[in-house]
């Protein structure tokens, strides 16, 4: 077993700061810990503000750099935390990984299987670990539903659905997401690839369709009291209608259509032999619900109702003895008293997920462990994606393993010329 890790933080952004709340709910939790002693970011002043929030956090405040080549130069660290804009962490983090410092990188590993192939083969050739910060299949509720498919008890599934509309005409999170490079469908969709690989296993052959449909979208801040409306153009699709085909006929569909104005859409909906599973967004605390139809709610159902289902779902019962069965000792840590469902706001269960992750960072470099999602989980969530887009790009079905092989990457070579990666395309 190896001593406490000394970590290097890149990136200071958004995601960097969380990673920092994060790593401040491992130290209380006690249940791994690392010295953060270092952050990196090209921006003076988006470093020096995380310094202080480290050093608010967790006691001790690290050493600032304006680059990684300054931070290897300057300390010795261990490993790293990858926090830096997708399009860049292949050559942020491989230097890394060949130099022998384990990496966790955010999601997405890549915009670009080719990019992710690359970080992959950076890590074999250092011997190095590599682990993708994945947090939404750590949500306690989607540990819950992958239980219950897997226990079996309403029977083998045979189709999946993920619908989300909504973003409007708003830039979402960053400009940089609606970029070429930026990708905000496989900087959003690799986590709901992320979540059917988690619950179902790899699909074989992939169909879509995808579209552009707002080529404009606008950054609204407040100035004083005026609304200020700064236009950004945009380049990358918002629209994704997705069909992933896996062995004995089943499917699951991913529909995302991230330019709806007006009301909007989230649902997750998996469909077993005798009943469904609806699986509540992540980081709500609310309750996995089941419903399982009995023959008296065939006999009800109308003209006008046949095709809204047979029951409603109700919350999952979960004893305290299946929740340890269920949730691992970390997972009960973070979240105390777990059955179905949770009661905390969005920041707070953000910051216990990321911490999930780092846990488990920490525990594969301490014992020497594989981490949930590595390198190939990376790639896959990504490749899932990409596939869909490829898809919608030749205008047939695509067979997931030839985008992952690199045998089709049609769509992803203009992507791959902008991040300066080799295309034979």
């Amino acid at each position: 077993m190896r001593s406490r890790p000394r970590l290097l933080l890149v990136g200071c952004g958004l995601m960097g700061k969380r990673h920092i709340g994060g790593l401040a709910e491992v130290r209380r939790s006690r249940l791994r810990d690392a010295r953060l002693v270092g952050v990196v970011d090209k921006y003076a002043a988006r470093a020096g503000e995380a310094a202080r929030e480290v050093e608010r956090l967790l006691g001790e405040r690290p050493r600032i750099f304006n680059s990684v080549d300054e931070a290897v130069e300057g300390i010795e660290f261990e490993a790293a935390d990858i926090c830096t804009e997708p399009a860049s962490h292949h050559t942020v983090a491989e230097p890394l990984l060949e130099g022998g410092i384990d990496c966790l990188i955010e999601k997405p590993l890549s915009m670009t299987v080719r990019g992710c192939r690359s970080i992959i083969e950076a890590s074999m050739r250092g011997g190095t670990l590599l682990a993708v910060a994945e947090n939404y299949r750590r949500d306690p509720v989607n540990r819950l539903a992958k239980w219950v498919i897997k226990n079996g008890e309403l029977g083998s599934w045979m189709a999946a659905a993920q619908i989300v509309a909504g973003g409007g005409d708003a830039v979402l999170i960053s400009p940089w997401r609606h970029k070429l490079t930026g990708g905000i469908l496989i900087d959003l969709c690799c986590h709901y690839t992320d979540i059917y690989n988690y619950f179902f296993g790899t699909p074989e052959t992939v169909s879509a369709s995808s579209a552009l449909l707002r080529k404009v979208r606008y950054v609204r801040e407040m100035s004083g009291e005026a609304l200020m409306k700064t236009p950004v153009e945009v380049e990358a699709e918002d629209y994704l209608d997705a069909t992933y085909h896996y062995r004995e006929g089943r499917v699951a569909s991913l529909l995302v259509n991230l330019a709806a104005t007006g009301e909007g859409l989230w649902r997750r909906l998996i469909y077993l032999e005798n009943g469904s599973i609806e699986v509540p967004m992540e980081r709500t605390g609310e309750p996995l619900k089941l419903s399982r139809p009995l023959d008296q709610d065939y006999l009800a159902t109308m003209p006008h109702t046949a095709f809204l289902g047979q029951r409603m779902g109700e919350p999952y019962k979960v004893s305290p003895e299946d929740a340890e069965e269920i949730y691992d000792r970390e997972t009960r840590v973070l979240f105390p008293e777990l059955l179905n469902g949770y009661k905390m706001d969005f920041w707070e269960a953000d910051r216990k997920l990321i911490a999930l992750e780092l846990i488990d960072f920490f525990r594969c470099i301490e014992d020497g462990d594989t981490p949930e999602t590595g390198g190939w989980e990376g790639m896959l969530s990504v490749g899932m994606v990409a596939a869909a887009l490829e898809s919608s790009y030749t205008g047939r079905m695509v067979g997931l393993e030839d985008v992952l092989e690199l045998r089709v990457e049609g769509y992803q070579a203009r992507i791959n010329r902008a991040m300066d990666l080799t295309s034979d395309i």
